[in-house]
């Protein structure tokens, strides 16, 4: 789609396609000689619902969408979905022509690109919000208006492979140890591990271990208007020299390591320690536990023991498109996935941890959710508020940010330089977004 395109005239084109034309022509219905009111079994109002994801999500999702069908019957649910790349390109593309569907699975890092542009429909009063658990919806506001809810949440975290500490006699280590601490701790286990394992693999090409460090020290990666970075190249320098002396002597993969195809990490058996979304233990688990192994989840380092500066984070959103003709019946389907006890245990943590009571009161937990759901009742006292919605620029940002620090990694740039480029290429990202 290019950019030209928009000024086109586009009605005629807009009414002929996907959910528009369904709901023109569920209105058009609605207006004739039907039988009776739109929304009834007879003649039901129909909406769009899309989402990416793997047939495993589509299986649960279409099961939960014909028990709505099920329970409400003047409502017909047109469900799709995609794989993530194609999904995305598909959306942005309709954006346009304001084709969105009336409910769709939002990207929390997507959120100020649809809904910063007018392309989502504002939620208070519409969906109704009491059952969401405490601090979830933080991150479902622009600009103080709820443009999106959180279908499931996760918070960061160390996860780690227990039996390897206690094979060697190592300790895991307390809440509030420092990076110094966590660099010293992976020299320890690589040591400990032998060939071909590694304590853990070089965590500084990550933005969002980035953005933790400096949310640490009461800074954070974008400003609050999220229109330009508000840290110090110097910063940066420091960040990206933090694991050089574990590079140095191996002790964590060399780039050509982690290149290679059997890429280490905690669930190839290579790596002791890795910080991601606590949800990525539910993909590890089957893999480790067979295998023999177990896995644990503890709160990555900080710069300050006071401050881990954690927050729930979507691990996606509901939103609404903006030029629906069917706001309540959107919020239905939505309210419905979210706070429906038979669609919670059909869903299960597929999406996250559930956002609502009634649903993590009725989903039935595996080992690997539950290892979530313990490791985040350790922290929640550390939970903080959740940093500004990223810029619509920020997929550009982050690539950039891993892209250039590779440079690095292959000595090919001293950090200094790497830095320079960095903070040159994401002011013209910016400036590309106004």
């Amino acid at each position: 789609m290019h950019h030209n395109d928009v000024s086109r005239p586009i009605r005629r084109r807009t009414l002929l396609t996907g959910a528009t034309a369904t709901a023109a022509l569920a209105a058009t219905a609605a207006c004739g000689d039907g039988d009776g009111p739109a929304g009834t079994a007879d003649d039901p109002i129909e909406i769009s619902f899309e989402w990416w994801g793997d047939e495993a999500r589509a299986d649960i999702t279409k099961q939960a969408v014909d028990l709505f069908m099920e329970k409400n019957e003047g409502i017909k649910v047109a469900a799709n979905f995609a794989d993530y790349p194609a999904y995305w390109e598909s959306l942005t593309g309709r954006m346009a022509s304001r084709d969105l569907p009336d409910v769709f699975q939002m990207d929390y890092p997507r959120l100020r690109q649809f809904g910063g542009t007018g392309m989502l429909l504002p939620l208070d009063g519409v969906v109704d919000t009491s059952d969401f658990r405490d601090g979830v919806l933080d991150t479902a506001k622009l600009d103080g208006q709820l443009i999106a809810v959180p279908v499931g949440t996760n918070v960061f975290g160390l996860i780690y492979r227990p039996d390897w500490f206690e094979e060697h006699g190592i300790a895991v280590p307390e809440a509030g140890y420092s990076w110094d601490d966590y660099a010293e701790l992976i020299r320890t286990l690589t040591a400990a591990l032998g060939d071909g394992r590694w304590g853990g693999s070089d965590w500084t090409g990550s933005y969002l271990l980035a953005e933790l460090w400096l949310r640490q020290q009461g800074d954070s990666f974008y400003s609050d208007d999220a229109a330009s970075l508000n840290f110090t190249k110097e910063q940066l320098v420091q960040w990206w020299t933090i694991a050089a002396p574990l590079q140095a002597d191996g002790s964590v993969p060399s780039p050509e390591e982690a290149a290679a195809e059997n890429a280490p990490g905690v669930a190839a058996g290579t790596i002791a320690t890795e910080m991601r979304w606590d949800t990525a233990v539910n993909g590890y688990w089957s893999t480790v536990t067979e295998g023999g192994g177990s896995l644990g989840i503890i709160a990555p380092p900080s710069a300050d023991p006071a401050n881990l500066a954690l927050h729930l984070r979507p691990a996606m959103q509901y939103v609404v498109g903006a030029n629906t003709e069917q706001p309540e019946a959107a919020a239905k389907l939505i309210e419905f996935l979210l706070g429906d006890p038979e669609a919670a245990k059909i869903l299960g943590t597929n999406r996250g941890i559930p956002a609502t009571k009634t649903a993590l009161d009725n989903v039935e937990l595996d080992e690997a959710s539950q290892a979530v759901i313990d490791y985040e009742a350790t922290v929640e006292g550390h939970l903080a508020g959740a940093p500004v919605v990223p810029p619509a620029a920020a997929g550009a940002v982050e690539a950039k940010f891993t892209e250039i620090y590779q440079q690095v990694q292959y000595a090919t740039m001293t950090p200094e330089d790497a830095a320079d480029l960095f903070f040159t290429e994401a002011e013209t990202l910016f400036a590309s977004e106004q």
